[in-house]
């Protein structure tokens, strides 16, 4: 049996980010799941796939992204429980049925995974995908481990099923290839057998339907918003004058960052998992009892802006940063040494930074040039058309 699929629960594990998610969703119930893989989200359509060949699990590797959430909406809208996954570039190819999805909506829990790549490890560019929840009017949640990874996917199929909404799952590097313990819970029974209701009013998204969808894909954002506020998924820690507004992985990073400077009583810490759409009575309440805010996120200043609209909007008059040249780059993963001397340098506290090991005496690491991962159906065409290009010069 693969060790997912056991029905243990209270048992502590070590697994893989990616594998954690997996096992999430198994015990979430997920009945439906499809893919085109890409790192880094590969590891999730593998594990699924293994399932499916000692369940009843429906797996699909699907022709692209595209496909693979057509048919998920398909699946989601006969009442199933259904997973899509994708890396972050893949959310370009299924952009455009997912922007007439968030109108139509859903009639079982779809849980859409973006994997995010800080520094392209894997990937051609850094888009950082949590303006497709903004540009799409859906829900987006953020995890910051590995357990709250397995935990989060099921809170996200509750959250669309209460919504009649998909909700992307927003995940990066570091939390989908890290490794930790994750303790199982109960798994939910699957519902595999679907049924597909017609409702040409909600469906068909001629003009006249989709002006009334719009209305209520708001209405539903709305909603959300709401539940947001109170989310379990969006904590302070601490208290103080001094405030950190931070997301994903960042938000450990800015926890050791705190306990090392030795602020711990003079800061307080805003975590936001559930991050579209933005909490914002919450975040105006943190906002008035503090003297200077900071704001670490990878990526875009997505979370930046929209605070700083907040401030303005209740006249909180302070100092928010984030993005800057003296501070955080829009470039790369952060890492727990950088997020110290940037918290430090913000708050003005005393820090000196840990010398860096002399390695010159370390030989160089030989490159390795990139391929094409094992078992792609792209190799064969590339060889092919190598074999072809013989000799044509």
């Amino acid at each position: 049996m693969h060790k997912l699929l056991n029905d243990s629960p209270g048992e502590k594990i070590m697994l893989l980010g990616n594998e954690a998610i997996a096992r999430g969703a198994i015990e979430a119930g997920v009945a439906f799941s499809t893919t085109y893989p890409g790192t880094p989200s590969s590891e999730i359509s593998l594990n699924l796939f293994q399932m499916s060949q000692e369940t009843d699990l429906y797996f699909e590797y699907s022709t692209n992204e595209k496909v693979a959430l057509e048919v998920a909406a398909a699946a989601a809208n006969s009442g199933r429980r259904t997973f899509c996954m994708m890396k972050h570039g893949g959310l370009n190819v299924a952009a455009d049925p997912l922007m007439t999805l968030a109108y139509v909506g859903v009639t079982g829990g779809m849980v859409i995974l973006t994997a995010d790549d800080p520094s392209m490890f894997s990937s051609q560019n850094e888009q950082d995908n949590r303006y497709y929840a903004k540009f799409g009017n859906l829900p987006m949640l953020e995890p910051s481990s590995v357990p709250e990874a397995k935990e989060m996917i099921k809170y996200a199929f509750d959250l669309s099923e209460q919504l009649s909404q998909p909700v992307l799952l927003r995940t990066t590097t570091r939390i989908n290839h890290s490794n930790a313990f994750v303790t199982f819970g109960d798994i939910k029974p699957r519902k595999t057998k679907g049924e597909f209701v017609r409702e040409p009013s909600r469906c068909v998204t001629v003009p006249a339907v989709a002006r009334q969808l719009h209305a209520k894909v708001l209405e539903k954002m709305g909603k959300a918003q709401s539940i947001g506020e109170t989310s379990e998924l969006n904590l302070i820690e601490g208290s103080g004058k001094f405030g950190i507004i931070t997301n994903g992985v960042s938000f450990h990073y800015a926890q050791d960052a705190v306990k090392d400077l030795g602020i711990e009583d003079n800061t307080k810490i805003l975590r936001l998992g559930f991050s579209n759409p933005m909490p914002e009575k919450l975040i105006k309440d943190f906002l008035k009892d503090c003297e200077k805010v900071l704001v670490i996120e990878e990526g875009e200043p997505f979370m930046e802006e929209a605070v700083k609209a907040f401030a303005q909007e209740d006249g909180i008059i302070i100092p928010i940063k984030g993005k800057s040249e003296e501070l955080f780059s829009r470039l790369y993963e952060y890492d727990p040494a950088m997020v110290r001397e940037k918290t430090a340098l913000f708050f003005g506290v005393d820090y000196t930074p840990s010398k860096s090991l002399e390695n010159a005496d370390v030989p160089e690491i030989p490159m390795r040039p990139p391929n094409l991962c094992s078992g792609c159906s792209h190799r064969a065409t590339f060889y092919e058309v190598k074999q072809a290009g013989k000799d044509m010069d």
